[in-house]
């Protein structure tokens, strides 16, 4: 009887089974949202890359399935589809969820070993497709101290300041613009007619806003365009082509100061917001909602899983009950529970 208890083959583990409990480690830990999500991008990267190439799903990636060669395949597929920077990302990830895993369970121990000992490849600097905060401002400062330069002016600020696309900002109107609110704010339209609600950032862009205003629109008109061209009477939308010579003509003038700026259109100044954002350790969900991005598919109320159901669906797993109901989960409900969605 003792022997054939012996010789009864052990469940095997999924690898991914510490996961949810590793988030929330990084959380007690203070470490910030943004270290948070791009340790479960790196981890998710790792997921599909075993279900591409083994057909392997959540749960049939086992820990006697990951081994170090499996990694390194992994590793080397992100650099020649990639970038040696995002490769480094991707282990970074993954040696940080080995370390912890490791403390929950003494069979990974060799396997973080000889993660740890794979070196990270070295980066060469390259020039960033975004606007920093000294680029900006050198290129607000270009526009003269005139009405057509206060408008100018106003243009660039909108941009940078929302992270609308050129078509958003062309048809925002004064209705749009609520500043009396305790939380100021600008409605606007993005593809598909989708609208969204951007917080107006700061005081200076509300005293630019009224000043251009009291030249533009005193009237107050709540239908009129925001931006309208000065060279016609009626107060229709203002050209794309306008806009982009705007850019050109104060990216140009900034680039006698700095001959190392890029060539100034609106995606960059969109981009530019995004990354201003994301250097602020704003989350890229909520990155995502400001700029109006159309692939966040999982929405709010499914992403939030409650995390006392989820510690118990975990310690559940190894019981017969839960195995048969794990095995009637969809992966993408596996995969919230893991906290990897």
């Amino acid at each position: 009887m003792w022997s054939m208890r012996k010789n009864k083959q052990e469940p095997k583990k999924m690898f991914f089974i510490y996961t949810k409990d590793f988030f929330n480690h990084l959380r007690s830990e203070l470490h910030s949202e943004r270290t948070i999500e791009t340790y479960c991008q790196s981890l998710n990267a790792f997921r599909i890359y075993l279900y591409e190439t083994y057909s392997k799903t959540v749960d049939q990636i086992t820990t006697d399935f990951v081994t170090e060669e499996v990694i390194r395949e992994f590793l080397s597929s992100v650099a020649d589809s990639n970038s040696v920077g995002t490769r480094n990302v991707r282990l970074s990830g993954i040696k940080a969820y080995l370390k912890y895993a490791a403390t929950r369970d003494m069979e990974l121990v060799p396997l973080q070993i000889s993660i740890s000992a794979v070196k990270h490849k070295k980066t060469y600097p390259k020039r960033h497709n975004w606007l920093n905060k000294e680029d900006i401002e050198l290129i607000l400062a270009q526009p003269p101290q005139t009405k057509i330069g206060v408008r100018d002016r106003f243009i660039i600020l909108f941009l940078f300041s929302t992270g609308a696309r050129l078509a958003e900002m062309r048809s925002v109107q004064l209705k749009d613009i609520i500043i009396n609110e305790k939380y100021p704010y600008i409605r606007i339209t993005g593809k598909g007619n989708k609208p969204r609600i951007v917080p107006i950032p700061e005081d200076s862009f509300l005293k630019n806003y009224k000043y251009y205003c009291h030249l533009y629109h005193p009237k107050e008109n709540p239908d009129d365009y925001l931006f309208y061209p000065t060279a016609k009477v009626g107060r229709e939308m203002m050209s794309e082509d306008n806009v982009q010579r705007i850019l050109k003509k104060y990216g140009d003038a900034a680039r006698c100061s700095n001959p190392k700026l890029p060539s100034i259109h609106p995606h960059l100044l969109r981009h530019s917001y995004g990354a201003q954002l994301y250097r602020l350790g704003v989350s890229l969900p909520e990155i995502a909602k400001l700029l109006g991005h159309e692939d966040v598919s999982t929405t709010e109320i499914y992403a939030e899983t409650d995390p006392e159901m989820a510690a118990e669906a975990i310690s559940k797993m190894l019981g017969k009950q839960a195995v048969r109901k794990w095995d009637f989960l969809t992966e993408d409900e596996k995969l919230k529970i893991l906290g990897l969605k």
